[in-house]
């Protein structure tokens, strides 16, 4: 949750990627590029994008393939502001800081919708089928009594700051989901819940016809800046850029000793049921302050994720491997909220690795003794809500020189402090 980070180093993996000799085929393969974005993520594949909008010659590297991180494997949910309800944001930083964040996360649904989502269609759109996005919006549900007072407050101020949402009681919440484990809930009639894998395909699919290259399997092991540029040397190549943007979010620390103690990773993991024959979940649902997050696609399956705070230390790490526990837990849950589900049988369990900031926001910055490798980090599970917009702010700083404001990765509180 904002404000509650706090970097352990014992308990992060920070090892660097490493090429041998035997694995290194740079020498065989040289490009040339006004930008190399490295990272195939929500974010790399967003900065392509508004590179390629604005006519620079961009290629893209990750390590794996296109959204075989992260991105590939959330939870697909386009909610507005951080883990956090909006009361406690103003309550840490102030309320001119939360309506920033909420508006800036706002803005990004809005500009994912006009160059990529399309607008909203009641009827459904052929888009639509093919991204599984789901228009119905999304909930914020209490699961305590603690958290309903933080919703029910969040409702009133998000409301007052001109965000509309719909208070839900707990009557409401029974009719929905048939259970008793929700005492109420917080409505965004503007959220959407979608396959982020293919959003992700989508995105960098535009800038690719806008010119944009995309070389996969090319893991980044050396980046060095001389007076003519930047080189990257992958597994498979050598690239010559003019800027190099770093995108890769919760691997970042593996490129860089400078995201130590600013960047750590943290496994999600999720499950997904068979398909259902009747629609049981309404709307994308975010609860337990955001440790459980789940909704259905319209072909019925159900997915859901969370239940790491039940192993807080054993979750850091770049392992993407599922555990009984996490994974019985998380069932448990779901079936006791949607007891439409018990019986069901689960056909996928997966887990992914996210990049969590000290305080819970992106950060956009510059490399120590690099000033051509411009980065973005830090989504801390909010890819999705972040990542559209602060990558065309990335690469208007990268372009311009344009202030990325709040975003900035100098502010006091990027390290927890």
């Amino acid at each position: 949750m904002v404000g509650s980070f706090a970097f352990e180093p014992a308990l992060r993996e920070t090892v660097p990627m490493t090429v041998s000799l035997w694995q290194d085929r740079s020498a065989e393969a040289v490009h040339r590029t006004d930008f190399l974005v490295i990272g195939a993520g929500i974010s790399g594949a967003s900065a392509a994008y508004w590179l390629a909008q604005r006519g620079e010659r961009v290629s893209v590297v990750d390590a794996g393939t296109v959204a075989s991180g992260a991105s590939g494997k959330s939870a697909g949910m386009l909610l507005l502001g951080t883990a956090d309800p909006y009361a406690r944001v103003v309550d840490l930083y102030g309320p001119e800081r939360a309506r920033e964040v909420w508006r800036f996360s706002q803005e990004c649904r809005d500009l994912l919708r006009e160059h990529v989502l399309g607008q909203d269609d009641l009827g459904g759109t052929q888009r639509d089928a093919d991204l599984r996005l789901v228009r119905t919006g999304t909930v914020s549900a209490a699961v305590s009594k603690h958290e309903l007072s933080e919703i029910q407050r969040s409702g009133e101020l998000l409301i007052a700051d001109g965000f509309e949402h719909e208070h839900l009681d707990g009557a409401a919440m029974h009719a929905a989901f048939g259970g008793e484990g929700f005492l109420g809930g917080l409505r965004d009639p503007h959220g959407m819940t979608v396959d982020p894998a293919r959003l992700t395909r989508q995105v960098l699919a535009q800038a690719r016809e806008g010119g944009a290259s995309v070389f996969e399997n090319h893991e980044v092991f050396r980046i060095e800046e001389n007076e003519d540029g930047v080189v990257v040397l992958t597994s498979e190549a050598r690239f010559e850029a003019e800027m190099v943007l770093l995108c890769t979010n919760a691997y970042s620390p593996l490129l860089h000793s400078h995201f130590d103690g600013r960047v750590y990773p943290a496994r999600g993991q999720m499950l997904a049921t068979e398909p259902l024959p009747e629609r049981v979940i309404p709307w994308g649902v975010y609860c337990d302050f955001g440790y459980e997050y789940f909704w259905q696609l319209d072909s019925g399956e159900v997915v859901a994720g969370g239940w790491r705070q039940s192993a807080k230390d054993a979750e850091r790490g770049y392992s993407d491997e599922t555990t009984d526990g996490i994974q019985e837990g998380l069932w448990d849950f779901m079936q006791r909220v949607v007891p439409a589900l018990e019986g069901k049988r689960v056909t996928h369990r997966w887990a992914g690795v996210m990049g969590f900031s000290g305080d819970g926001l992106p950060f956009i910055g510059d490399l120590p003794g690099k000033p051509r490798v411009k980065y973005l980090a830090g989504h801390t599970g909010h890819g999705l809500g972040f990542g559209f917009l602060a990558a065309r702010k990335l690469v208007d700083m990268a372009l311009d020189g344009h202030p990325t404001g709040w975003l900035g990765a100098g502010r006091r509180t990027l390290t927890g402090g």
